[in-house]
């Protein structure tokens, strides 16, 4: 453990830095109320703490940064939680989304995540939730034109999917027939076990359906896109704006990163709903520029996903770890 002055140092250097993404000398260290030690024993100290390896020294500059084992320290030890007005406006823009009860969960995720990275500058991702635990509702069958008919499937906690028939080559009759003997053999059957179902229904519908594999397979398609976590990400344009990530490289090996799903198998994913953060190495050796936090949520009955947010290691780690525990708790409120 750290001197009481040493921690007040770092702390002091880490959120200096990640304000103004530049070293952080002994000038500015003593302009803080909390530092009242002369300059010498404030260049004595960062010495140390570069020794400790929480510090490193930049070659154009005096004044030092964080290393990755810095940021660590900080997050564990001397992190504190924050609400400053960008904060709570965050929260506010967030609030209107969940106050809209039109919209279904994935809807509200996806909103609050593009939200998330307008306002911070950074990639947001959001996984899940997985419906395998939902059970299907309903299936209606509406006509849209002379040529095409839209299905609907509905789940019990209000998740749709669609798909769209040709009527000129599948007849609205037998659509109709199809619909309503699953309607009547499938409601309350799990999404996980929706496929298994409709194959043993096979028999019935060939009875009564021209073209049932054809029906089959489309609707087999379709709720199979239920058990299908929601993927998305939001904030790739945003990234620019950091300085870490002019180089275009650096872009690359964070998107690759994102798109390999990687991120994910880094953190505890089942029973944590606490907010989880990875700095530098500790999301791999190749990804040394950057971090990532991330919150585990639970909706309805246990349906699971998580929500990061990725971006250099420079992050606000105390405003981002506050607005993902209360998306979470939110969430959890909103959609028992």
């Amino acid at each position: 453990m750290l001197s009481k002055r040493q921690s007040q140092i770092l702390k002091i250097i880490v959120e200096q830095y990640i304000k103004t993404a530049l070293p952080v000398g002994s000038k500015t260290i003593l302009e803080n109320n909390n530092v009242t030690c002369s300059s010498a024993t404030v260049r004595n100290e960062c010495v140390e703490l570069e020794t400790l390896g929480l510090l490193e020294k930049t070659h154009s500059s005096s004044g030092r940064i964080p290393s990755t084992k810095g940021y660590r320290y900080y997050v564990d030890n001397l992190m504190n939680s924050s609400e400053d007005h960008t904060l709570l406006e965050l929260k506010r823009k967030i609030a209107e989304v969940f106050e809209n009860r039109n919209l279904v969960i994935t809807e509200v995720l996806n909103k609050t995540s593009n939200i998330l990275s307008e306002m911070t500058n950074l990639i947001s991702v959001v996984i899940g939730p997985n419906l395998n635990e939902d059970t299907l509702k309903k299936i209606e069958l509406v006509p849209i034109s002379n040529d095409n008919a839209l299905a609907i499937c509905i789940t019990s906690n209000g998740h749709i999917q669609n798909k769209m028939f040709n009527i000129q080559e599948t007849p609205l009759t037998d659509l109709t027939i199809a619909i309503d003997i699953f309607n009547t053999r499938l409601i309350g059957t799990k999404i996980n076990e929706i496929s298994e179902k409709v194959n043993l229904l096979k028999p019935i519908l060939e009875q009564q359906v021209q073209k049932s594999e054809f029906i089959i397979q489309g609707f087999i398609n379709t709720l199979i896109n239920f058990s299908r976590p929601l993927s998305t990400t939001h904030g790739v344009q945003y990234m620019l704006e950091n300085p870490e990530f002019n180089d275009i490289n650096k872009i690359k090996t964070i998107i690759r990163f994102i798109e390999s799903q990687s991120p994910w198998m880094y953190f505890d994913q089942l029973n944590n709903t606490a907010v989880q953060i990875k700095i530098g190495e500790e999301l791999g050796n190749e990804n040394n520029d950057m971090a990532m936090i991330t919150t585990t949520f639970k909706v309805h009955d246990g349906e699971q996903g998580q929500i990061a947010i990725v971006g250099p290691k420079r992050l606000e780690y105390e405003k981002l770890a506050e607005i993902l525990n209360w998306i979470n708790q939110t969430l959890m409120k909103n959609f028992k």
